[in-house]
């Protein structure tokens, strides 16, 4: 494994202290065995079997394009000029131009990631599914909640909670905006005064065990997004008044049914975490070091105009961050 991850450095640029070019093959390769040749150039062919897999290769749309004569013709004679001129490019020394060097290198490190990343995508078992299902049971097994918006008075003030009620009755049902300013301008709840009066999402348990049965009895009757309940809904510490803002129905997933979820779910994990043991492995054949007080001494002048460039700007990869299981 460390041979592969070596050459995808090496390839197309000297190795570490070393002047001898890793040879690359420039040469058209075919897709198809047999067949009979169609155009040839430069000691090179092209079979109609090969031009039979590239055309099953393309969309129909792009496909529909070369029904005539002509237009294989000219398929053909494109991607003759095509390598013509790679190979003049090559006579003209230019396969180790800063550019092309650039590109080569930037292809060869998204085909290794894809080829450690696809496989390790694909590793979950059952009995991980299984595993990851029981960590994570609540994500898929969930009663349903209602979302709630309040303002909240203290009995005391009976007469103020009557009042902005009416003027709550009197807003559009969907102005949101409207009964969150007077939630924050108004509630007496020291919860959810700062969230403009919104309880967020809760169960019927959850809604009863913070706030009362009271107000799980006033959000059962509440139908349509934006309604008001009608009346001051009391419960034993104080006036409610009630908007609903939205509900979600309950989720009940099997482990067979949640699968898929999973599945995906564990593919990015096992992503995330190889793509981090590949970065490592790579550093620590490569012996890495940095020089921190370097780095540290360094003035970057963030008002200073960019210069031309000479060259491609460097490659850069971030530093891997696996992501907790969600």
């Amino acid at each position: 494994m460390r041979c592969l991850f070596v050459a995808a450095v090496c390839v197309f640029t000297a190795c570490s202290n070393s002047t001898d070019k890793t040879p690359v093959d420039f040469s058209l390769k075919p897709m198809a065995t047999g067949g009979t040749w169609v155009v040839k150039y430069s000691g090179h062919s092209l079979t109609d079997a090969d031009l039979q897999k590239r055309f099953a290769e393309m969309n129909p749309y792009a496909r529909a394009r070369f029904q005539s004569v002509e237009q294989r013709r000219d398929y053909v004679e494109g991607m003759v000029r095509y390598e013509l001129l790679a190979q003049e490019a090559i006579k003209r020394g230019y396969a180790n131009e800063p550019e092309v060097v650039d590109a080569a290198k930037r292809a060869m490190v998204q085909l290794l990631m894809k080829k450690e990343l696809d496989a390790a995508a694909n590793a979950s078992t059952p009995a991980q599914v299984k595993a990851y299902y029981d960590a994570h049971v609540s994500d898929f097994v969930k009663p349903a909640m209602t979302r709630l918006s309040h303002i909240y008075f203290t009995k005391e003030h009976r007469a103020q909670a009557e009042a902005m009620l009416k003027e709550v009755l009197a807003l559009p049902p969907l102005d949101y905006a409207g009964f969150s300013k007077l939630a924050k301008a108004n509630s007496e709840e020291p919860r959810t005064q700062p969230l403009e009066g919104d309880m967020r999402y809760l169960s019927d348990a959850e809604l009863g065990a913070q706030y009362g049965a009271e107000l799980v009895a006033a959000a059962a009757k509440l139908t349509q997004v934006g309604e008001v309940a009608p009346a001051l809904v009391e419960t034993e510490k104080g006036l409610h008044i009630v908007k609903l803002q939205g509900r979600q129905i309950a989720l009940n997933l099997s482990v067979e049914a949640a699968t898929p979820s999973i599945q995906s779910n564990l593919a990015n994990d096992n992503r995330q975490q190889r793509f981090k043991a590949v970065i490592d492995t790579v550093k620590a054949t490569a012996n890495v070091e940095v020089n921190d007080a370097v780095l540290n001494a360094m003035v970057i002048d963030v008002k200073a105009p960019a210069v031309p460039a000479t060259a491609p700007p460097a490659g850069y990869l971030p530093e891997p961050v696996v992501q907790p299981s969600r």
